[in-house]
């Protein structure tokens, strides 16, 4: 259970207020995944980490209810934590905000609070040195007023909590909100998505609504274009600009499942269908995944490791190429006596496995590098390795090892 300490820590703060080679350079900036350099200061480590200290340095749990539930039971961190060089992320759902740990030891730096709000989905996003989240906000009606509600989007310094902007992107009489999540961020725009299956676009630097849509479940967010699906299941592609829709086709049968492997392709697949990585900027196929890639983990520079299963219900795991979109390599391989590891996590040209114990593989090749890695995290940067551990809803934090042991 969360110290009363912690909770002191957290209510003021909220009253108060390595580079990649040439060939390797990400399409772009990798702070609009799960992963981004806010909040650090210093000099960034080069490589990403070869291992892990075997003693975790600091940790924090769900403290009684205070972050979403992923999605489904042994759903990823990255489902409900943004993760900073030296900062992680998550939303409070109890006085609805976002608290901010510091990797080092665990200990919370600053918790913001939201007026009035109701609820939180999923992970704030980082987008170049802020941190922005989406709320449901509700004022209750009085007399024979009906009340108010809204989806807010608020943007806070990353290293400080500092309020930067807030934005009512939906608002309404009564006091019924849909949750909303934020689907991606850019550093200069941010596509939130509310469960009733409308979207909206805001600018990252000033908080100006951009454009909605009542008709449009944001799905991924590139520089020029926003993917989503209609009600009627059609996969649409909007200008991030103005709004103006850019490509429309019917890609999924039955619910259509979507997610966004890594900047230049968009997943989307459907009861009965083969996977499809598909180009968001045109929406024409970029490549059939044969096989299903429902968990895919990019790496922050060029590659994306999509775990699936075949046809015959067997697990796979396929690294593709996020320029090309060209398949460089998969697993099982039963001409060389390889089997399918469990992946956890990507970085930086390294893929954090778990196969007979952890390891770690090329992300460009396949090929086994460590298999006496100490953890395989589940998210990872240059300095940290973090697992969670969905039982117990707590994450470990262990500091990074460059070189071989």
């Amino acid at each position: 259970m969360r110290a009363a300490a912690s909770i002191a820590v957290c209510s003021l703060a909220a009253c108060g207020g390595g580079q990649a080679p040439a060939e390797g350079k990400a399409p772009r900036e990798a702070s609009s995944g799960s992963t981004s350099i806010a909040g650090s200061g210093g000099t960034r480590p080069q490589g990403p980490p070869q291992d892990f200290e075997p003693e975790a340095i600091g940790s924090f749990d769900w403290y009684g209810g205070q972050w979403p539930l992923p999605p489904t039971f042994g759903g990823g961190a990255g489902d409900f934590l943004a993760l900073g060089d030296r900062l992680a992320y998550t939303y409070d759902t109890k006085d609805v905000g976002i608290t901010a740990y510091r990797l080092d030891d665990g200990e919370i730096t600053w918790c913001k609070k939201v007026p009035d709000g109701d609820s939180v989905a999923l992970a704030p996003r980082l987008a170049g040195t802020a941190v922005i989240g989406a709320f449901a906000r509700s004022t209750e009606g009085r007399g024979t007023s009906a009340g108010h509600h809204a989806i807010t989007v608020a943007a806070y310094d990353a290293a400080t909590g500092k309020a930067l902007w807030t934005r009512d992107v939906v608002e309404g009489d009564g006091t019924a909100v849909p949750t909303a999540h934020i689907v991606g961020a850019t550093d200069r725009r941010v596509l939130v998505s509310a469960e009733d299956g409308s979207s909206a676009l805001v600018d990252v630097r000033t908080g100006r609504l951009v454009w909605t849509d009542r008709d449009f479940e944001g799905v991924d967010l590139e520089d020029t274009v926003a993917v989503g699906r209609r009600d009627d299941g059609v996969f649409v592609g909007k200008s991030t600009s103005d709004g103006r829709q850019l490509w429309k086709r019917q890609v999924v049968i039955g619910e259509g499942l979507t997610a966004d492997p890594g900047p230049g392709l968009t997943l989307a697949g459907g009861i009965g269908q083969e996977d499809l990585l598909v180009d968001p900027v045109t929406g024409k196929t970029s490549l059939d995944m044969k096989d299903g890639a429902s968990d895919c983990h990019y790496d922050g520079w060029t590659t994306t490791v999509c775990s699936g299963t075949d046809g015959s219900g067997s697990a796979t795991v396929t690294a593709v190429d996020l320029r090309s979109a060209r398949v460089l390599w998969r697993l099982p391989d039963e001409a060389a006596n390889r089997i399918v590891p469990q992946v956890t996590s990507a970085w930086h040209g390294l893929v954090y496995a778990e196969a007979n114990g952890p390891m770690t593989l090329d992300a460009r090749t396949g090929k086994d590098l460590r298999t006496d890695i100490s953890l395989a995290p589940s998210m990872v940067n240059d300095r940290y390795g973090l697992v969670y551990d969905d039982l117990d809803r707590i994450i470990k934090v262990y500091r990074a090892r460059h070189r071989p042991a």
